[in-house]
């Protein structure tokens, strides 16, 4: 029952927070404790500078009381608590000065005066560092030594609590980071890398209970999503797909018209929905690649668009590295790389593939033309399916369904990145794929 519910505790985020602030609690106490009894046993339990100066002007009292033959046996008396305190040697030197600060005077009273030997100007508590020597009414001289470590109990306690402090909560917060915080990250990274919603792969479930709900809770939502995606796809690849039967009986009783002005036009836009429809099969088939990522060599890929583009007569160059291998979807990249250099082509007469390294893992894929670019407003709006800009319409011939910016965004995404638009200098228009490699 109580490994039980222990596991409980240490299962949860709570709990661990829990024993966190415990164990840093008693990490500080019992450091502290060590310390203090390890640099000085004594010091555990002695006593404040105040009532330091009050056991050494109770002690100067009761000397200066008694008879000089009994000040010996006194002394022995006072060597629980005044261990260095004995007659002098010698006399006074001459430079010790009288003590006329801190609490020792009042307690000595007219007893005693206390003389000690500073070295500089004096500090409030170094009265009570190192030799002090006492005078007592009669004249008889007595030295009593206080240690160093006196002192560092006196007024070290502080910074040395703080700075130990400051070391545990280092120490304690990095495990932390570790233990508690890791799996978050982790969680992170993990759906940061499930690229595809509709994929197989599914976040570990790893981690504290809470965590590992959220995870589960994610798995899910991803599996509903992706078979809602599937199931939009299936269904408009079959009415892509069915539509071609009736354009085809279409078509054929189409060519029994014997009006040419009315059989031409109609069978110009049988033509259209049927080249329609089968863009639309092939757009719908290449949203859920199978293509597992690989390594590739993307200058020598860039280089063989540029290449086959040329040999069409198209003005068509590669700038960039000559190796450079990332982690891809060949086929993928190849399929959008080809449709924005298409697009480009169709616009201009000029075009430019080139490949940069962005900081981290990230790559950049640009595709410039020279041709009239497309106005910053309907940028966002072409990247959807089917839509075509004004240019594109009015200006250039079988210019497509306007799909190929809309599969060049589906792969960047896939690969973890995204695809911008912008206008290349002098003019023309920048089309750049980022991704992740």
């Amino acid at each position: 029952m109580i490994g039980k519910a222990l596991r409980l505790v240490f299962d949860s985020v709570a709990g661990q927070v829990i024993v966190l602030l415990v164990l840093s609690i008693v990490a500080m106490q019992g450091g502290l404790t060590a310390y203090f009894f390890l640099s000085n046993p004594r010091s555990v339990f002695s006593t404040s500078p105040g009532e330091k100066a009050g056991e050494i002007g109770a002690a100067a009292h009761i000397l200066d009381t008694a008879r000089p033959d009994e000040r010996p046996r006194l002394l022995e008396l006072m060597k629980d608590n005044l261990p260095s305190l004995a007659a002098c040697v010698g006399p006074v030197p001459k430079e010790a000065a009288e003590i006329r600060f801190g609490p020792l005077p009042a307690r000595l009273g007219r007893a005693a005066i206390a003389r000690k030997v500073f070295d500089g100007r004096p500090a409030p508590g170094d009265e009570l560092i190192g030799p002090l020597f006492l005078e007592l009414s009669d004249g008889t001289c007595y030295r009593l030594e206080l240690p160093e470590a006196e002192a560092l109990r006196f007024f070290g306690p502080g910074m040395t609590m703080l700075g130990f402090l400051a070391i545990t909560t280092i120490v304690l917060v990095s495990w932390a980071i570790v233990v508690i915080i890791g799996p978050l990250r982790r969680f992170e990274g993990a759906v940061e890398r499930l690229r595809d919603m509709r994929s197989d792969v599914s976040v570990p479930e790893i981690g504290p209970r809470e965590l590992r709900a959220a995870i589960s809770a994610f798995n899910r939502m991803r599996a509903r999503i992706g078979k809602l995606m599937a199931e939009k796809t299936t269904m408009l690849a079959a009415v892509s797909h069915d539509l071609r039967t009736p354009i085809t009986r279409l078509r054929l009783r189409a060519e029994f018209i014997d009006d040419e002005t009315i059989r031409e036009p109609m069978l110009a836009d049988l033509d259209h929905m049927a080249a329609l429809a089968q863009v639309a099969l092939v757009h719908l088939s290449g949203t859920d690649s199978p293509e597992p990522f690989d390594q590739t060599d993307l200058p020598s890929l860039l280089q063989t668009i540029a290449d086959q583009f040329a040999d069409l007569g198209h003005t068509v160059s590669y700038e960039g590295p000559s190796r450079l291998t990332a982690c891809v979807r060949r086929r993928d990249i190849l399929r959008a790389v080809t449709n924005l250099v298409d697009n480009a082509v169709r616009y201009g007469d000029q075009v430019v593939v080139s490949l940069k390294k962005l900081p981290g893992r990230r790559l950049a894929i640009s595709v410039a033309d020279n041709g009239p670019g497309i106005p910053a407003g309907e940028r966002e709006h072409l990247l959807e399916p089917f839509v075509r800009g004004d240019s594109a319409r009015g200006s250039v011939p079988n210019s497509g369904f306007g799909l190929g910016l809309t599969i060049a965004r589906d792969v960047a995404e896939a690969h973890g990145g995204c695809i911008l638009l912008a206008d290349n200098a002098p003019h023309g228009l920048l089309a750049t794929l980022e991704i992740e490699g």
